[in-house]
Parts: C-alpha cells; sequence; structure tokens
C-alpha cells in the first residue's frame, strides 16, 4: 500500500486493486482499437457486421465493468476533497458514465437489430466490398460519435487525476 499525504488528506492505493484497473483498461483499449479497426475504412464494416455486433455487446459489459472500478476506486473522492472546482468537475464526469453506458447499451441494441441483406458479401467478386445500407451508415456514424465522447471523456478524468495529485504534492499552491 502506498499514500500520498498532504496536510490531512491522505490517499491510500490498494496495488491489487490498481492491478484490476490496468487490466481493465488494457481491455478497454482493445476493444476500442478492434471497433475503429473494422469500421475504417467504411466497407470493412459490412464485411465484418457481426463482429460488430459482437463487439458493442462486449464494449457495453467492459464499461460497466470500468465505470464500476473507477467510481469504487474512489478518485472522485480524492477530487471532491480538493476544492469546489474539482469536485464539480468530478461530479460531471461521474454523471457521465451513466450517460456513456446508455448510449453504449443502446448502440448495442440498435447494431444488432440492423441486419444484413441476405446473401451479404455472397455474389461479390474478388476485390469487392458490399455496399453499407441507410441503416448501416447511421449506426457507424452512432459508433463514431460515441468513441470520440468517450475519448473525450477519458481526457477529462485523466486531467482531474493529473490535477488532483498535483495539488496533493503542493504543485496546486
Amino acid at each position: 500500500m502506498s499514500e500520498i499525504s498532504a496536510g490531512t488528506r491522505r490517499l491510500t492505493v490498494n496495488a491489487a486493486f490498481l492491478k484490476d484497473i490496468k487490466d481493465d483498461n488494457r481491455d478497454l483499449k482493445i476493444l476500442i482499437d478492434r471497433l475503429r479497426t473494422v469500421t475504417k475504412p467504411r466497407p470493412t464494416a459490412a464485411n465484418h457486421w457481426l463482429e460488430l455486433v459482437r463487439l458493442l455487446a462486449d464494449l457495453r459489459d467492459q464499461l460497466a465493468i470500468h465505470f464500476g472500478l473507477e467510481e469504487a476506486y474512489g478518485y472522485f473522492d480524492l477530487a471532491t476533497d480538493a476544492d469546489a472546482q474539482m469536485s464539480a468537475a468530478a461530479e460531471t464526469l461521474k454523471a457521465e458514465h451513466a450517460d456513456l453506458f446508455e448510449s453504449c447499451r443502446h448502440l448495442s441494441e440498435a447494431i444488432a437489430g440492423v441486419v444484413t441483406p441476405e446473401g451479404f458479401g455472397d455474389d461479390l467478386g474478388e476485390g469487392q466490398d458490399p455496399e453499407l445500407t441507410t441503416a448501416q451508415e447511421k449506426i457507424l456514424d452512432r459508433i463514431e460519435r460515441f468513441l470520440f465522447q468517450f475519448h473525450r471523456h477519458e481526457e477529462s478524468e485523466l486531467k482531474l487525476i493529473l490535477d488532483a495529485l498535483d495539488e496533493d504534492l503542493g504543485g496546486g499552491d
């Protein structure tokens, strides 16, 4: 167990719990990287639609774990104790967890409902890609927006953690 002290505030870090968070982050990164690979360029997605259905279901499940670990770990509590501005930022970011999870859940349900045309890809010549349906294009747009929002959220969390640690170490004076 390691500790960071600043006045009466103290952050205790459980090494085993940090390993869980590290493993979760690795798994989440792998899922997101695979999603990006399968959706760019767009025609690739048409060839891997069933994989996209599975990937979004896996992402939904992984986000539940990810957000649960972040909230249980308590780095939000660290930021909340710091000052009013950090407390407000922490509350905003914590509230985004539910919104992001629900967005991913809806995406997972929506993509499972978009069925590929019968015979999709069966009668294509070598090197030809199937064309995406309008419904598939809309889902891919939603995936792209979700991944952007999630990335922005994670960047904001990282900034909050770094700001809180900087203040703990006396750099915020």
